[in-house]
Order: structure tokens, then sequence, then C-alpha cells
């Protein structure tokens, strides 16, 4: 069995490349006309290939529109977990029993559906999060990459199994991973579409059953994805959609005593308390979570000013900071730290902020009121306690009225021991520190309960090489001007953290990600 060939679906990168970018926009832009007309539709749950009505519904509203609603969604209930779960049970022998080759091709027949329709797709997925056009089309991408990727591992690996050999005269043995079962993917917001397909993906090509739970801000999305999956022939069963709350629907996927494992992303104290569950019920399965960062990023005296303002604006400030990889502090070396404030400052204030369907938007909508709250609250702190060097405000005016936009905000004079530089805040906040030398900037940069993304601008490279070595970080990247801590891409840089930041080590769109969501077992035959 040939693995198919693996390439980063790299949508808007390949247009500029070919001198083709307003067909691009002009694509966009009529997918999101398009998706804009079919919007406020109900959407029922769906479990064991039936669509399941509840009684009780909310609603989905655009975050740079609140007048736009993009549907009206079934709120599920712990007696629809029940349902779900028999349902994945009843699937899974089956769908273990599938061989490799006709398992994988349902993933790789999902990815061309999405290739087809990922202008559709992306202006989705811009309507319902605010992701700008072309990181709205990024996240389509990552999640086509998903499917590629995990489809062509499992092939190359020819699904995990290994014919051992005989150890001993007439002992015939054999070693593979099997599926765990059932297992409970609870998904994020910010990556509506890239992290509910690669969550789902991950533990589907491996031979398990999923009831999934999407964020309840971004429910269209994973509907739109669990559609393609049974176009491409996924059988009843197999994946099963319940939207609501974390305390109706999230909450029970993780007690049932059927679900054998998790996969989660979003924050570290949800996370732990997943973590938590499973060992107080005595569960043996995993918990496959990534649980935040605050990102640092060291700027040398010996770095070109210039691309590190570059890699620090993107990395803070794209989709608003609403990443768990975001650029959150900034340790420059006093020599060069006037000259990168300055120059971040002006970088800063010619940012747009606006609705993710505006060509020029770069600084996105928030997704939700509390988090408009939080930045109230944390710049205002800022300004009690450090620096406001630009932003603050909550924008009001014009179209801006209508959706939850803030300004990106950049902060100095704030200890590297104060709450503001060391809690995540999933917001355009980025709090920049002086440092006397490399040293310091590790030091500082280490000193973090999270350990997801790490940056370094430098040109000497004995510094680089050290950094790498010393920085306790999953993710590092060095010189980046595309953005210092985010954009990860699946396979080239698979996506994780240490410490707090994941549960397991191994990383999303990595080699090792898969093994996770199966259990060894060996095989001996006496002939």
């Amino acid at each position: 069995m040939q693995p198919r060939a693996y390439d980063n679906e790299l949508t808007y990168l390949t247009y500029k490349q070919d001198d083709s970018e307003e067909a691009f926009h002009q694509a966009y832009e009529e997918a999101v006309e398009s998706v804009r007309a079919d919007l406020g539709q109900s959407h029922p749950l769906k479990i064991d290939g039936e669509a399941v009505e509840t009684g009780r519904t909310f609603t989905a509203t655009s975050p740079g529109d609140l007048d736009l609603e993009i549907g009206e969604f079934t709120a599920g209930r712990e007696q629809d977990v029940e349902a779900a779960v028999s349902a994945a049970t009843a699937a899974a022998p089956a769908w273990e029993d599938r061989d490799v080759e006709s398992r994988v091709q349902i993933f790789q027949d999902a990815a061309d559906i999405m290739r087809d329709r990922k202008f559709e797709l992306a202006a989705a997925l811009s309507l319902e999060n605010g992701k700008n056009r072309t990181e709205a089309m990024a996240d389509v991408d990552e999640a086509i990459d998903f499917l590629d990727f995990y489809s062509s591992e499992l092939e190359r690996v020819d699904g995990y199994e290994f014919d051992t050999g005989e150890p001993t005269p007439g002992q015939h043995t054999t070693n593979l991973l099997r599926p765990y079962g059932v297992f409970g993917v609870i998904s994020p917001f910010n990556f509506p579409m890239a992290l509910f397909v690669g969550m789902s993906s991950g533990a589907l090509v491996a031979g398990n059953t999923v009831v999934a739970k999407p964020a309840s801000t971004t429910p269209l999305t994973a509907n739109l994805f669990v559609d393609i999956l049974h176009e491409a022939g996924l059988p009843e069963g197999v994946i099963n959609l319940v939207t609501g709350s974390g305390s109706d629907v999230g909450q029970p996927i993780v007690e049932h005593e059927d679900v054998s494992g998790v996969a989660f992303t979003g924050s570290r104290d949800v996370g732990l308390r997943i973590q938590k569950t499973f060992m107080d019920l005595g569960k043996r399965g995993p918990v496959i979570a990534e649980l935040g960062g605050k990102n640092p990023v060291i700027v040398s005296d010996t770095a070109d000013v210039d691309d590190a303002v570059e890699g620090v604006k993107t990395g803070a400030f794209s989709f608003s900071g609403q990443k768990c990889s975001a650029t959150s502090r900034v340790y420059v070396h006093e020599d060069v730290i006037d000259e990168f404030i300055d120059k971040l400052v002006a970088e800063t204030e010619e940012l747009t902020v606006g609705r993710a369907t505006e060509r020029d938007t770069f600084v996105s909508p928030l997704i939700d009121d509390s988090a408009v709250e939080y930045y109230q609250e944390i710049t205002e702190q800022a300004r009690s306690d450090g620096t406001v060097h630009i932003g603050g405000n909550v924008r009001t005016d014009g179209d801006l009225a209508d959706g939850r936009f803030v300004e990106p905000t950049v902060v100095t004079d704030i200890p590297h021991d104060h709450e503001l530089a060391r809690e995540e805040h999933f917001l355009p906040f980025v709090t920049v520190h002086p440092v006397s030398d490399l040293d310091e900037g590790i030091e500082k940069s280490n000193d973090s309960e999270y350990g997801l993304c790490a940056g370094l601008f430098s040109q000497d490279e004995a510094e680089i090489e050290r950094w790498f070595d010393e920085v306790e970080s999953g993710m590092t990247y060095v010189n980046r001007t595309q953005s210092a801590t985010t954009g990860a891409l699946v396979q080239a840089q698979p996506f994780g953290g240490w410490k707090f930041s994941g549960t397991t080590g191994k990383f999303a769109g990595g080699y090792w990600y898969l093994q996770q969501f199966m259990r060894e077992q060996s095989r001996t035959r006496v002939e």
C-alpha cells in the first residue's frame, strides 16, 4: 500500500506566489455572500446518523456583527450524551475491524471535499468566529492537513501492526496498537475547524469512535465537518455531534463510564479538571489536552529590530491574541528596548481593527462579552501598575459598535512577576520587559508554569544554539518575522507544549500523535 504524498495546504500563499491574489479575494468575497444567505438555519444534534431535537436551543451570533445570526442549535442534555456514547460504543467493533486502506480512504475523501469547498468553509468560519480571510483560510488548510497527514501516517506504518517473528521455535508473535474505544472530543472556539477536525480525525483514524462537543460559540463549522465526513462515507455512529454547554454536555462526556479517553483543547483549569475527573473515576484511558501558554520572545542586542517588531506584532495581535500560541511577553535587551518599543507602537498604530470579512482587517473581534470585560479589567490594571503605550480601549465607532472590538495594547513597566506578565489573557495584549543579557532573558522566559511556544531574535549563532538547548518550550522559533510564536504547520511544526501547556508531551500534527489514541497489544500464537 503506497501512502499518498503529503504536502501542506497553503492556499493564500499559493495564490500570492502565482500572482493571483485578486482571484483569492474575489473567491472569498463571493463565498461570504453565499454563506451569509444561508445563515440562520436550525441545526439538530447528530447521533447515530440521525437528526435529534431536544426542544431546547441556543443561538450563535457573529462576534463582529451581533445582529447577524449564525444559526439556531439544539442544546444537548445528559441523556443525549448517553445516546451518543451508546451509538459510538455499538459502532466501535466494526470500525476497528476495518482494514487500514478503507479506513483512511474516508479521511482522504473528506480532505478532497474540503479542498473543493475551502472558500465556503473559510467564509463560514470568518462569520462564525471573527477570523479575517487569510487566517480563516489557514484554519481550513490546517484541517485538511490533519486529515491528509494522519491518513498518510497510518498508511506508512500499516496501521501500527508489526510481525515480530518467532522468538522461540513454534511461537509466532505480532505486536500492534489498538484503539481504546470511545473518545470524547471537546474543542475550542479559536480554531473551530482545525482543532475540531484535528482531534476528531486523530481519534477516528486510529480506530476509535467519537462523541464530539464543539464550543458553544462556534458550532456551525463542527456541523459542516461532520456532514463532510458522512458524505465521504463515514459509517453511522462512528462520530456523534452533541452541541450545548460544558455542564450539560461536556461534563457528562468526561464522566461517562464508556468514554475511554478525551481529547481537549482549552484552558488549563478545565483541562486539569478533566484529568482529575479521569483519575477520580479510576479511568485508565488518556486525556490528550493542550492547555494554553504564556509565550515569551527574547530580542537580543544582536537582533534585527525591525524583524523582531514584525514578528512580535503579528504573534501578539493576529486574531486579537485569541490563540494559545500568541506572543504575550517580550524580553528585550536594554540597549535596544527603546528602539523596539517605539517601532512596535508605530507598527501597532497602523493595524486595522474591523470585521472579519473586510479585506484590510488585521485585529479581529473578541469572541464574547466576557472577553471584552476581561480586556477592560487588565488594561485598567495596566494603566494603574505600568505604562500603556498604545491601546487599552473598546472600539465602538461606526460599524464597530455592532461587534466586540478592542485595540491592540502594548504595556511596559510591569514587573516580570506581575500577574499581567504571568497569566494567559487570550487578548491582544503584550508586555515588554528589559533584560541585561541572554542569561536573564532565558531565565525569565523559563520562569513560567507554561511551556508552549517561545521565540528568539538574534544574529549570534552561539546565542541561537544555546537558546534552543535551554529554553523550556515545546515549540521554538528563531528570527521568524511571519510571526514570533504563532502559525505552526502540520508535520513540519507539530503543535504542543511542555509543563502545564499540555498533558502528554506528544504534539498534534506530529509523528507521535496518533499513537496516543491507541494502546499496545502483543500476540503470541503457538503452532
